[in-house]
């Protein structure tokens, strides 16, 4: 199918979405590849910093588009490039929202980049995908090692490609659309595995997450996120540091009534870190399938005493995995929000640093949860550290630091069909998929983009049962916390839980942080706003407005003595999807709520486009031709 086919499949079938430390080296490239981009989130530790130094708060106002490149798709650019050595050159790979149109930049001449190959699957592809991709036809980028550019299809495929040529070395078909399964992240690649899971638990998809092996594509390990012991991959040394949080031979992965567990949830659709000391591979599952939980209660008569006692968790939805890399096996897991009331996912990145907590170094991972709480771990057992509050939260007085469980206020916790409970945050969380970002050596304070929003919740009467068919069963309403504000970029210390400084900004913050060594942090609106701040004030320094709302993330990266910014335009994702999908923003409930957000913050008058931005300081000899 030619590129000019898919354009013209987009606008109908998107219409059917309506349908409701000193460490840290450990993980830091060495060499010149400290200079460019060589993963999504720069390294393993998705810390998306950046060690380049030469644009500063001083000159950051000197920014200037140097090229742009149109991605080949007008939406839902969630991801980032990456920029990696390819034999000696620089190269730059990006990949749009669907169809999934991959491109191969040589930046050579990093000023004037030119394609070399590009890629999109023509055969086989299954169009369903588009209106079971729950929040979009979303895509977060592709991976890089060996000579091979790995990437995700919306409609299930993972695909090595050879990085010179641009030619399949190999694909697999692993998730399905009529299951409820659609692929947006992307894969992590470590230990000579390509990790990767799906999306879907709004179509009663059942999580998982697979292992395959770079070389040959075959599937080396796969493991459930919910189901029996075996299938999940826990065994008895499973949590043995946490007890309290449930372990091997309890059958904790079957706390549903009947046979709720096959339609679970529970899938992991965003991000995933690495610690190679360790071998143990990170990430966060997702909602436990349908927003009605009465029906995930198995207690009688139904009351939120009885549905959170423990006995009904649903788990392992909502929960952080360690699995061994080379065997998948679980090392730890720890639920955030048992008995999900919410859509709370615990998709949101694992951060990995080492930080001191108490006197004593922890080899950490910190977690900014949809739930509204920033999690800080200890990674080698999951033992809770700290638990703090970072965004407006009502739905839980705090977490009990001992068993690691919320104390939920029952009056913002929605439960029974047809009652309506008021929540904070809102479904889409505290912050969303959109990462944080944080400078290793300075390891307490995160550059956080955040949502401010609330809702009302009422759950409606179940009626289907069938996965791949929508598995929401709710009425959501979403409003922001204070009129006028919608999204917040904030630093935020995870040890203290204080803000050290916050931006606030009328449109909700949907795209990820960038922060360097030079003292900047880069961030984008979804009204379209390229902003750099000094990391230490939160000072805005520069802003450029672009050609569409941002829910890309921005990277950073030298060749040739210049330091350049790279991120995308192109509004999207469940925030953007009235906008994309051309839905009736009369209807306050469409989209699960987004309907509402969209109409309050004036989305609807955020042109669509995908396209990639790049810019950088000038040049000396443009410095003395702009002084003549």
């Amino acid at each position: 199918m030619k590129l000019s086919d898919w354009r013209k499949v987009l606008a109908p079938a998107a219409i059917l979405l309506a349908a409701g430390m000193g460490c840290a080296t450990a993980f830091a490239q060495t060499g010149a590849d400290a200079d460019l981009w060589t993963s999504m989130g720069q390294n393993a530790a998705l810390d998306r910093h950046s060690p380049l130094t030469q644009i500063t708060p001083s000159n950051a106002s000197q920014l200037e588009m140097i090229w742009s490149q149109s991605t080949g798709a007008l939406r839902g650019h969630e991801g980032q490039p990456i920029v990696v050595d390819v034999d000696g050159k620089p190269m730059m790979f990006f990949e749009s929202a669907w169809p999934n149109i991959v491109q191969a930049l040589d930046l050579s001449d990093p000023d004037h980049p030119v394609e070399v190959w590009n890629y999109v699957k023509k055969t086989d592809r299954d169009l369903s995908a588009v209106p079971r991709a729950c929040c979009d036809t979303v895509n977060r980028g592709v991976n890089y090692a060996d000579g091979k550019v790995v990437l995700n299809t919306l409609d299930g495929y993972l695909i090595a490609l050879d990085a010179r040529t641009g030619k399949v070395d190999w694909e697999v078909k692993r998730a399905y659309p009529d299951k409820g399964e659609t692929v947006t992240g992307a894969p992590l690649i470590a230990n000579g595995k390509v990790i990767d899971g799906f999306g879907g638990d709004e179509f009663a998809a059942r999580g998982r997450v697979e292992a395959y092996d770079l070389q040959t594509g075959k599937l080396v390990w796969r493991y459930w996120d919910n189901g029996t012991d075996q299938e999940i991959g826990l065994t008895p040394q499973t949590n043995k540091a946490n007890p309290q949080y449930g372990t091997y031979g309890h059958r904790t992965g079957l706390t549903y009534p009947g046979d709720e567990w096959k339609r679970g949830g529970g899938a992991a659709w965003a991000w995933y870190s690495y610690d190679p000391e360790l071998k143990l591979v990170y990430y966060g599952s997702g909602n436990p399938g349908l927003w009605s939980p009465s029906y995930r209660c198995g207690a009688k008569p139904v009351s939120q005493k009885a549905c959170n006692d423990g006995k009904w968790d649903n788990k392992w939805s909502m929960s952080i995995f360690a699995r061994n890399v080379d065997t998948g096996k679980v090392a730890w897991v720890y639920q955030m929000t048992p008995f999900d009331q919410w859509d709370y996912d615990g998709v949101n990145e694992p951060i990995l640093v080492n930080l001191t907590i108490d006197g004593r170094m922890h080899k950490a991972l910190v977690h900014f949860d949809r739930n509204g709480f920033a999690y800080v771990l200890d990674r080698t057992n999951g033992t809770l550290l700290e638990a703090h509050k970072y965004v407006a939260v009502n739905w839980a007085e705090k977490i009990d630091m001992k068993t690691g469980r919320p104390v939920k206020v029952g009056e913002h916790s929605p439960l029974t069909v047809g009652q309506m409970a008021q929540a904070c945050p809102s479904a889409m969380g505290g912050k969303d998929q959109q990462p944080a970002s944080v400078d290793p050596n300075n390891p307490e304070i995160f550059f956080v983009p955040t949502n401010n929003w609330c809702m009302q919740d009422t759950p409606q009467t179940r009626t289907s049962m069938q996965q791949g068919v929508v598995y929401v069963f709710a009425n959501v309403y979403m409003y922001e916390h204070k009129p006028g504000v919608s999204g917040r970029v904030k630093a935020f210390n995870v040890v203290t839980g204080q803000t050290v400084w916050d931006i606030p900004d009328k449109y909700p913050n949907w795209g990820g942080t960038l922060n360097t060594a030079g003292g900047v942090v880069f961030y984008g609106s979804l009204g379209g706003d390229f902003r750099a701040v000094d990391s230490k004030s939160g000072r805005i320094l520069w802003s450029r407005k672009l050609g569409s709302g941002i829910i890309g993330n921005p990277i950073s990266y030298e060749i040739k003595g210049h330091q350049y910014v790279s991120v995308f335009a192109g509004i999207g994702g469940w925030i953007g999807l009235p906008v994309t999908a051309g839905l009736d923003l009369g209807d306050k409930y469409g989209a699960i709520g987004a309907t509402a957000m969209a109409k309050a913050t004036h989305l609807n008058l955020i042109p669509q486009g995908g396209e990639l931005y790049t810019f950088r300081l000038p040049g000396q000899e443009q410095v003395a031709n702009n002084g003549m």
